[in-house]
């Protein structure tokens, strides 16, 4: 063969592996771990607030809390719970950050922003897990 034609084929093997890596499933997921992929919750955090202060999940499973600070003070979001004890790292004015739990029960769950006593102030909420039922 000439080194075109391997060029190509390697290329096309290449090209093959990758969309075959890339593939889906008939339920919406990538595959094997779909049912592992989080759902995404979009959040604002300003002074002194998060919007939404509370929001429902339909039920237990992994969450993506993406935090948007919209304010001008330096915030974070920290969520505890049934098995939940997580936090952000503070969040700059305009910045945004991303954390991922696992609600393993149905409940309520506290969030708040931890930085120098906004919650004191009224940066609270709840994410509630409902049952799935």
């Amino acid at each position: 063969m000439k080194p075109r034609q391997l060029v190509r084929i390697a290329l096309a093997v290449t090209a093959a592996l990758l969309v075959a890596g890339c593939g889906g499933d008939d339920n919406g997921g990538g595959g094997e771990g779909a049912a592992d992929a989080a759902e995404t919750i979009q959040v604002s955090a300003t002074e002194f607030a998060f919007e939404p202060a509370t929001f429902t999940v339909d039920a237990p499973g992994t969450y993506t809390l993406v935090v948007t600070n919209d304010g001008e003070a330096p915030h974070a979001l920290a969520i505890e719970g049934p098995g939940v004890d997580e936090e952000t790292a503070t969040i700059e004015a305009g910045q945004t950050a991303e954390l991922t739990v696992e609600i393993t029960e149905a409940g309520e769950y506290e969030i708040v922003c931890p930085v120098n006593g906004h919650a004191e102030q009224g940066m609270v909420g709840t994410l509630v897990a409902e049952d799935g039922r």
